[in-house]
C-alpha cells in the first residue's frame, strides 16, 4: 500500500512540474513576441522617417550638383573661365538666400554648402566661330585636336547630316566615313559618323585598332525640316540629340580607357560645330580655325544635411559633360 502511495505522490509531482514548466515557457513566447514586434514597429518608424529626410537630402544634392554645374558652364562659354569667380558663385551658394538656405528654413533641418578646394582649371576647344557649321578638315581631312590628354568633358559635335557620307558600318572604313579617333598608348578607338544607307538616319560605328566599324547607335532623322536636322553627338554623355528627339547609346561612345589625345579623321566629309573641354596641361593644336580659351574643368564641395532623424554628409566633385 505504501509502495502505491509513493508512486502517486510521485506522479502527481511530475504533472506539477510539467505544468509549472509550461506557464514559464508561454510566458517567454510571449514576452519574445512582444519584443519581437517591438522591434519590428521602431525598425519600420525609423527606417519611414529616415527614408523621407534621406530622400530631401537627395533632392538637395542633386539640385546643388545641377546649380553648380551651370555656373561653370556659364562662367566657360562667357570665355572667361575664371575660378575664382566659380569659387565666388559656389560660397555665395553656401552662405546666402540660396537653395542651401531655402532648406535650413524647414524645421528641424541644417543645411550646409561648403568649397572643399580650389576650382580646378582646364581649357575649353571650339571653333573661332562658335555659330557657324565648317567643314573639319583643319590640316588637311585626318588632324588632332589634342594631345598629353588627361581628363576630358562635354566633349560634343553638332554635325550637319546632309554634309555626311552615307553607308554602312561595314563600308565606313577610314576613306569614307567622318569619324572621330581616341588614342591611347597606341591604341586606338574611332567613332565613324555617317548616314544609314536605305533609312538617311545618322549612325555612329565603332572600330577598335582598325577592326571592321560595328554601329552603335542611330537616331531617325525622317519628317524633320533641314534646320532640324542638325544632331549632336555627345560623345562623354553617350547620347545622340535633335531639337525633336534624343536616343542614349548604351553601347557606349566613349573610350573604356580615357584616352591621351583626340583626332577627327575624314574631316571634309562633314561639316559642324564642336566643343570639348580639357585639362589645364593638355596640349591642344595651334590653328586659327580652333579657339582655346580659359575654362573651369571641376570645383568640389561638400554637402551636409542633418535632421533629427538623419545625419548626411557628402563630397561631390562637379565635372559637368564628365565620362560616366
Amino acid at each position: 500500500m505504501a509502495d502505491v502511495m509513493v508512486t502517486l505522490r510521485s506522479a502527481a509531482d511530475r504533472g506539477q512540474l510539467l505544468l509549472v514548466t509550461a506557464l514559464a515557457l508561454a510566458v517567454l513566447l510571449v514576452t519574445v513576441a512582444l519584443l519581437l514586434n517591438t522591434a519590428i514597429f521602431t525598425e519600420n518608424v525609423a527606417t519611414r522617417d529616415t527614408t523621407a529626410d534621406g530622400h530631401e537630402a537627395i533632392e538637395l544634392r542633386g539640385e546643388l550638383v545641377a546649380a553648380i554645374g551651370d555656373l561653370i558652364e556659364t562662367e566657360n562659354y562667357r570665355r572667361s573661365g575664371s575660378t575664382a569667380t566659380v569659387e565666388t558663385g559656389v560660397d555665395t551658394m553656401g552662405t546666402e538666400q540660396t537653395l542651401v538656405e531655402r532648406e535650413r528654413g524647414r524645421y528641424g533641418t541644417v543645411a550646409t554648402l561648403a568649397r572643399n578646394d580650389s576650382a580646378t582649371p582646364g581649357q575649353l576647344l571650339r571653333w573661332n566661330d562658335t555659330d557657324t557649321n565648317r567643314q573639319f578638315d583643319v590640316d588637311g581631312g585626318n588632324w588632332t585636336l589634342v594631345e598629353d590628354l588627361d581628363a576630358a568633358r562635354n566633349v560634343t559635335l553638332t554635325v550637319d547630316p546632309a554634309s555626311l557620307v552615307e553607308t554602312t558600318a561595314s563600308e565606313s572604313a577610314d576613306d569614307t566615313a567622318f569619324g572621330v579617333r581616341f588614342n591611347r598608348s597606341g591604341e586606338t578607338v574611332t567613332q565613324y559618323i555617317y548616314k544609314q544607307s536605305g533609312s538617311g538616319d545618322l549612325a555612329i560605328a565603332e572600330s577598335v585598332d582598325g577592326s571592321p566599324p560595328e554601329r552603335q547607335c542611330q537616331i531617325d532623322l525622317t519628317n524633320l525640316n533641314s534646320e532640324d536636322r542638325n544632331t549632336t553627338v555627345d560623345l562623354t554623355g553617350d547620347r545622340l540629340s535633335t531639337d525633336a528627339s534624343a536616343v542614349d547609346c548604351f553601347r557606349g561612345l566613349w573610350p573604356a580607357d580615357d584616352p591621351d589625345a583626340i583626332e577627327f579623321v575624314n574631316g571634309n566629309t562633314a561639316e559642324g560645330r564642336f566643343a570639348a573641354t580639357v585639362d589645364e596641361t593638355a596640349t591642344p593644336i595651334v590653328n586659327d580655325e580652333v579657339e582655346k580659351t580659359s575654362a573651369v574643368y571641376s570645383v568640389t564641395v561638400d554637402i551636409a544635411y542633418t535632421t533629427a532623424e538623419l545625419d548626411f554628409e557628402t563630397t561631390v566633385r562637379v565635372a559637368p559633360g564628365e565620362p560616366r
